[in-house]
């Protein structure tokens, strides 16, 4: 063989993979008894574990549940939807609800949750039962709902529903006690509140009441004090008084005027609100009128103009005198209600000095009376939240409720005999294509790289590089004649295998 076709079959694959593939043909019954012998130890595991039952109970938590008689604007007692959700799951599987399951069904005493706590105390027995109750137990959330479910693996199926049933309703009771609970703390801290509360309200009314004392300020049925309602109602008459003064006053300076004959007797108008009057001013209105026609047509000392003029004579005397009595009695009349206004002001001035109240005690008292009324609205507010409380201190909103009971279920979930007989049957086949695949690399590699192949200082002839195509690689090396080798130059080495 010569150098030039080494060089060729060095640039051949290193792996033959018709030679893989023939290999497998021959090693099919190895292939199918390591798929056997895989399928046989995997039956003996199935049938010889202990089955595994899971039973299933879902709950769903309404998350708008409230207390009763709660504003609708008021969080729920679940929370925010994702949150209060994912805190039930863990609220589910906490000891608070596992342990009265644990101490119902009696679990210490069963072999397959106790195995592990034989020889603990009491307590601890309890502990590690209920963390092996918990690793039986799978909590879920049914996709994006408010469904809650509670699955217990045990290897009796009636004993995984009863215990799945068992631990939602230790759910659904841990969580109705806790509202209970939360009612009654809630309703405890109100009546020692109320307690410090009533105190405060006695001291803030007796500090009232005491100032009012020294100070001499007494109130009124209305609560007002009564130096204020005094001082009031002499403002008001004084107001009235003056108005009166003032109404006396203009009257008295119109007759004044009329008197000094700056005005006519039919000018005074209201002032002088006589019948009397009024009847002689009606008089006079039409003596005037008459002197006035009768001066037009006659001389003027024509005896019916004569006696027309001492006709207004005599009624504007009358008018006169009249006006004259009633002004008497307005000058009266200015001169008490000058002595009244006199009298209210002096009043007035006495009540404040007698009553000695300054503007810096009234601004105590008020404040002294709006912290006893704060202090008394604060008191009340609790003492009606404590009645509220303690009316519904015995009546609580469920937060979940069952939907689905657990039912003993037909078949184990674990083992699962006929899914792991098939997988490992499949596993078993493929180990084995893989057994046969990696021994035939193996060979073929051992075989590239277990010695050089030698260049001949001489052409094999065509019968031998027949035979030796037949030959199989593995006996290429015992094919090859013993001839002296001659090595030209940079040595190339061959893997040994011709083409074929």
């Amino acid at each position: 063989m010569t150098n030039a076709s080494i060089e060729n079959r060095d640039g051949d694959g290193m792996i033959d993979p018709w030679a893989i593939a023939r290999k497998l043909y021959q090693r099919l019954p190895v292939i199918a008894l390591v798929a056997i012998l895989a399928v046989g130890l995997t039956a003996a595991y199935v049938f010889t574990v202990p089955p595994i039952y899971t039973a299933w109970t879902r709950i769903v938590v309404d998350p708008s549940s409230r207390k009763p008689f709660e504003d609708a604007n008021a969080p729920s007692l679940v929370g925010s939807e994702a949150l209060g959700l994912d805190t039930q799951l863990l609220i589910v599987s906490s000891a608070a609800v596992l342990e009265p399951v644990v101490t119902e069904y009696k679990l210490v005493e069963d072999p397959e949750f106790a195995k592990e706590a034989a020889a603990d105390t009491p307590e601890r027995r309890v502990g590690k039962v209920t963390e092996a109750l918990a690793k039986a137990m799978t909590v879920s959330r049914e996709g994006a709902t408010y469904i809650i479910s509670i699955g217990v693996k045990s290897q009796s199926a009636q004993k995984s529903a009863d215990l799945s049933q068992a631990v939602a309703k230790s759910y659904l009771r841990e969580q109705q006690q806790f509202q209970l609970n939360s009612s009654r703390q809630l309703a405890e801290q109100i009546d020692s509140r109320l307690i410090g509360l009533r105190e405060r309200v006695r001291e803030a009314e007796e500090k009232v009441q005491q100032f009012r004392a020294e100070k001499r300020l007494q109130s009124a049925v209305d609560g007002t004090l009564l130096v204020g309602q005094e001082l009031g109602g002499l403002n008001t008459q004084l107001v009235e008084a003056r108005s009166a003064l003032a109404s006396a006053t203009a009257a008295n300076e119109e007759i004044q005027r009329y008197f000094k004959r700056e005005v006519a007797p039919t000018a005074l108008g209201e002032v002088v609100n006589s019948p009397r009057v009024t009847q002689l001013l009606e008089e006079y209105s039409r003596a005037v009128r008459s002197e006035a026609s009768l001066a037009a047509a006659l001389l003027p000392q024509h005896p019916s103009l004569l006696r027309a003029k001492a006709e207004v004579a005599r009624i504007s005397s009358l008018v006169r005198s009249e006006i004259q009595a009633i002004g008497e009695g307005k000058k009266v009349e200015l001169d008490v209600a000058r002595q009244r206004v006199a009298n209210l002001e002096r009043q007035m001035e006495t009540l404040r000095t007698s009553s000695n109240v300054s503007d810096q005690d009234l601004i105590v008292l008020r404040e002294l009376e709006t912290e006893a009324k704060s202090t008394r609205a604060v008191y009340e507010n609790v003492l009606g939240r404590a009645k509220e409380v303690a009316n519904l201190e015995q009546i609580t909103m469920p937060v979940a409720r069952i939907i689905s009971q657990a039912q003993p279920p037909e078949y184990p979930s674990w083992p699962r005999k006929k899914i792991l007989l098939a997988l490992a049957g499949f596993v078993g086949c493929a180990l084995g294509v893989l057994l046969v695949v990696v021994a035939e690399v193996w060979r073929q590699l051992r075989v590239r790289y277990s010695a050089p192949a030698p260049a001949v200082d001489s052409e094999v002839p065509a019968s031998e590089s027949a035979a030796a195509d037949d030959l199989k690689p593995a006996d290429v090396f015992q094919a090859v004649p013993r001839r002296r080798i001659v090595y030209s130059g940079s040595p190339k080495v061959s893997t040994g295998h011709p083409k074929r």
